[in-house]
C-alpha cells in the first residue's frame, strides 16, 4: 500500500512539473512552425529595434518580435486550458489555478527576460556562440546558460506563487533537456540565426 502511495506521488509531482512547462514548450513549438512555415514574418524584426551599443547589437537578431507575440499568445491560451482543467485533477500544478490571464503573459515575459539579458550580457561580453567556444568548458557553460537562461528566470514566477521546490527542480531539469532538443531542431531545420 505504502509503494503505491509513493508512486502515486510520484506520478503526479512528474505530472505537475510537466504541467509548469507546456505553456513555453507550446510556444516554442508554434514559433518553429512559424519560422518553417514564413507565418507572421512581417513581425520578425529584432526586439532591440537594430540598436547598437558601443558598435555592437544590443541584443542581437534573434530575440524578435515574432517570437513575443508568439509566445505571449500561445503561451497564455494554454495557461487557460490548465486553469480550465486545474479543478478536476491533481495532475496539473495547483499554480493555475491563478487568473490565466495574468500568470500566461507572466511565464512568456519571465521566460523571454531571462533570454534577453543572456543576449545582452554575451553581446556586452562578446561572447561568440557556444558551438565555438575556445575550450571544452567555456563550451559547456555556455551551452548551459544558452539553453537556462529563460528557465531561470520563468522560475522566480513559479517561487513567487509558491510552487513546490520537487515540483520546481523536476520542471527545470525536463525543460532544460527539452529546451537542448528544440535548440538542435532548430539547427538541424536552419532556423537558428549566428548572433
Amino acid at each position: 500500500m505504502g509503494s503505491s502511495l509513493d508512486l502515486n506521488l510520484i506520478y503526479q509531482l512528474l505530472a505537475q512539473a510537466c504541467t509548469l512547462i507546456l505553456p513555453i514548450f507550446f510556444s516554442g513549438l508554434t514559433l518553429i512552425l512559424c519560422m518553417k512555415k514564413r507565418w507572421l514574418q512581417s513581425l520578425d524584426v529584432p526586439l532591440d529595434g537594430g540598436l547598437q551599443l558601443a558598435g555592437k547589437p544590443l541584443i542581437g537578431k534573434s530575440k524578435s518580435v515574432r517570437s513575443l507575440v508568439v509566445y505571449l499568445v500561445v503561451a497564455t491560451a494554454v495557461t487557460f486550458l490548465l486553469n480550465w482543467s486545474v479543478e478536476s485533477t491533481n495532475l496539473v500544478s495547483p499554480v493555475y489555478r491563478n487568473n490565466p490571464y495574468l500568470l500566461g503573459p507572466l511565464i512568456t515575459l519571465f521566460y523571454l527576460a531571462g533570454e534577453v539579458l543572456n543576449s545582452f550580457v554575451k553581446r556586452r561580453l562578446g561572447i561568440i556562440s557556444s558551438g565555438q567556444a575556445r575550450s571544452k568548458l567555456a563550451s559547456l557553460i555556455q551551452a548551459f546558460f544558452d539553453n537556462a537562461d529563460g528557465i531561470l528566470v520563468c522560475g522566480l514566477v513559479f517561487t513567487y506563487f509558491q510552487v513546490s521546490q520537487e515540483v520546481l527542480w523536476i520542471a527545470f531539469v525536463m525543460a532544460f533537456l527539452i529546451h537542448l532538443s528544440t535548440d538542435m531542431l532548430m539547427r538541424r531545420l536552419r532556423l537558428k540565426r549566428k548572433q
